[in-house]
């Protein structure tokens, strides 16, 4: 076998760390990293598990880069992440092509797996889910442009009814406040401007230390970094974004008015089937706190329709509160019916077409409320980070309130050039249902 490796990274920003440290550590021990499916003599599949769609399109990739055994150089084809560990007796059994799994606990053991496979022997490696192993692991930033994801917790101790993630990252757990400053000080000096701080729970970070930190002391090291430009929070569940926590992203302007906070719904009744811990009031007041304490502060969140019990009047609670305007960005998901979970045996499963159709109807509503919030910013000036060329005299990039991947675009007007990972101070005059068009007057490293 040979060392030339490629790898597919499928689901959350969580998962595409752990598929970077897994890059990271190859190359450091000797191997390639290579693009073209057909010229890895390893394939890397980091699956991901956690709702249908994404356990099928884990599936097709897997049977895809399975191919390259018969038509590329392939010689070993590795699973790892979320599906693996769910699933990893029934993909070894139904997928000869396989001959590694590796669960969400033992990714950092790539090299030793490796080793197994050389030598003709076909396994899983799972468990460990309650130990945290990467500290200090090189990485391979595979985010383009000077943007990268922080993670600074493993594990989740929400326990949501609809959810298997507990199942397959084991308990809560954060990492130390010295390892994350030295990941983001070492990535800053490589040109890294923008971090996304990510984890299952990025609210509750630090709260298995016993005081020792919580997530605004982790913030106050991570601004004195001087290279860095941006912090943005993502999955902040609303019940434990606290006052400090606000005021915090107020006053230091290093980190992003920019919260990613996960509600799912407002219905009480639905709410509690979900075993969430917020209430509609509760998400109301912290909503009108935020708004109250960062004007201008941009606020998404991710929407389930179709849970278990969910008729047209729970729905309709929900669809009335997003038309109300309280979010800038919105995702909406249906909700999926998985084993394991304790919803998935709750009455009044909802069918599929009914799902579908609501969320629809959802997204409908809260494209009306995007346009409105885009049509307010026509006017503004805001700091644009280059991110590429549309086409000669347009680029495009992100303001704080857009995160990669998820939200909309900024396109800009240049007569001048501007290079990827510059900063521009942009002139919008153009709104569009999600995303802005807008002129450079200033640019600057």
């Amino acid at each position: 076998m040979q060392n030339k490796v490629g790898m597919i990274s499928l689901g959350c920003a969580k998962n595409q760390v752990d598929a970077e440290i897994m890059l990271g550590l190859l190359r450091e021990n000797g191997y390639e990293i290579v693009n073209e499916a057909s010229q890895a003599d390893v394939l890397i599949v980091n699956t991901c598990g956690f709702i249908g769609p994404a356990k099928e399109e884990s599936i097709n990739a897997i049977l895809e880069q399975g191919q390259y055994k018969e038509t590329g150089n392939c010689r070993a084809l590795i699973v790892s992440g979320c599906l693996g560990e769910r699933y990893s007796r029934e993909l070894m059994e139904e997928i000869p092509e396989i001959d590694a799994v590796v669960g969400t606990g033992n990714y950092t053991r790539i090299l030793e797996v490796l080793k197994h496979v050389r030598k003709g022997e076909r396994q899983a490696y799972l468990g460990h889910l309650n130990d945290f192993t990467d500290e200090g692991l090189p990485r391979i930033i595979s985010t383009t442009g000077p943007v990268a994801y922080l993670k600074i917790a493993e594990g989740c101790d929400n326990c949501c009814s609809y959810c298997i993630i507990p199942r397959l990252r084991g308990r809560f757990r954060s990492r130390k406040p010295s390892s994350i400053v030295e990941e983001a000080k070492r990535m800053a000096e490589r040109g890294i401007r923008e971090f996304i701080i990510v984890a299952q729970d990025v609210s509750r970070y630090g709260e298995d230390s016993k005081g020792e930190y919580n997530l605004v002391t982790l913030l106050q090291e991570l601004c004195r970094i001087p290279d860095l430009k941006w912090i943005r929070l993502m999955y902040c569940y609303p019940d434990r974004i606290t006052g400090e926590l606000m005021d915090e992203i107020a006053r230091e302007n290093k980190i992003c008015n920019y919260l990613d906070i996960p509600i799912q719904h407002v219905n009480s009744k639905i709410l509690s089937g979900m075993n969430r811990d917020t209430t509609e009031q509760q998400i109301r007041i912290l909503l009108k706190s935020l708004r109250e304490r960062m004007p201008g502060i941009v606020i998404r969140t991710s929407l389930m329709v179709g849970f278990p019990g969910e008729g047209e009047s729970e729905f309709q609670d929900l669809l009335d509160f997003v038309k109300e305007g309280h979010f800038n960005h919105v995702g909406v998901f249906t909700y999926s019916r998985e084993e394991g979970t304790r919803a998935a045996d709750f009455p009044n499963q909802v069918r599929e077409s009914v799902k579908e159709k609501r969320r629809i109807r959802l997204m409908s509503a809260q494209r009306q409320v995007s346009r409105k919030w885009m049509a307010a910013r026509v006017g503004q000036i805001c700091e644009v980070l280059v991110e590429g060329r549309e086409k000669e005299g347009l680029y495009y990039g992100r303001s704080c309130g857009e995160t990669p991947e998820v939200d909309g675009l900024i396109y800009i007007r240049s007569q001048s050039p501007l290079p990827t990972g510059s900063f521009v101070n942009v002139m919008i005059k153009k709104a569009y249902d999600y995303d802005l068009v807008g002129e450079a007057y200033e640019s600057r490293k």
